[in-house]
């Protein structure tokens, strides 16, 4: 009999270390770190819950798990976010996908031309919005700026990796953009900087500034629509 850990327990001890430092859902986290980590799914952790695992594997879940327990956001540690059936690459320069900017693409969507409207997005970050704008309406012609290069760089490989057209370039706000566009989307900075010790450790991780605004969070928002 092997004396190599085996999968299930050690999931348990991970999301034990996970609660203990204040992961709300500590178990379903542990999970998707490891299935990602082993290329498996959730369920397969369970058909397989007696896999041995050698010491490369262990160290590096336990680096992995250690991540989290320091609050780096899960998206991070994975580095993925799923956003609207897409699989998008995140990480350090780059701000998480929401699942609130799910709804706003709903919105988008709801508002755009039949046909072969012209979008524009704003502070796309890791291309999020233009991408699932262009995976659901391919008709568009989707243009999306960030003033971040680290940004960019995520959703240039985002695009490359889902084959999806859509033009990028480094530009604060709508500098250099030629309309008429039919519409215009920006999901800008809007938290206020007296917020910051408020919020959850996991958005320290995450460049602030996409997230947070001077004048009370408005700061940018008020910019664009002057």
């Amino acid at each position: 009999m092997s004396d190599l850990p085996t999968l299930m327990p050690l999931i348990q001890k991970s999301a034990e270390y996970l609660g203990a430092r204040g992961i709300g859902n500590a178990r379903r986290e542990a999970e998707w770190i490891f299935a990602e980590a082993l290329q498996l799914s959730r369920l397969e952790l369970y058909t397989r819950f007696d896999m041995p695992l050698d010491e490369p594997e262990v160290a590096r879940l336990r680096a992995l798990v250690q991540r989290r327990g320091r609050r780096e956001p899960l998206a991070y540690v994975l580095a993925n976010q799923p956003f609207r059936g897409l699989r998008l690459a995140v990480g350090p320069g780059v701000l998480v996908p929401r699942p609130e900017t799910e709804e706003l693409v709903d919105r988008v969507l709801a508002d755009l031309p039949p046909g072969p409207a012209r979008v524009l997005d704003i502070g796309t970050g890791s291309g999020a919005i233009a991408l699932a704008i262009k995976h659901e309406r391919p008709a568009c012609s989707v243009e999306a700026v960030d003033i971040s290069d680290a940004a960019l760089a995520f959703a240039r490989a985002n695009a490359a990796s889902l084959g999806l057209d859509v033009a990028l370039r480094c530009a604060s706000l709508g500098d250099g953009a030629q309309p008429p566009y039919d519409l215009v989307v920006a999901n800008l900075p809007y938290i206020a900087e007296s917020e910051r010790a408020q919020c959850d450790p996991e958005l320290a991780f995450e460049p602030q500034e996409a997230l947070m605004a001077a004048d009370d969070g408005l700061a940018l928002i008020a910019l664009l629509i002057a």
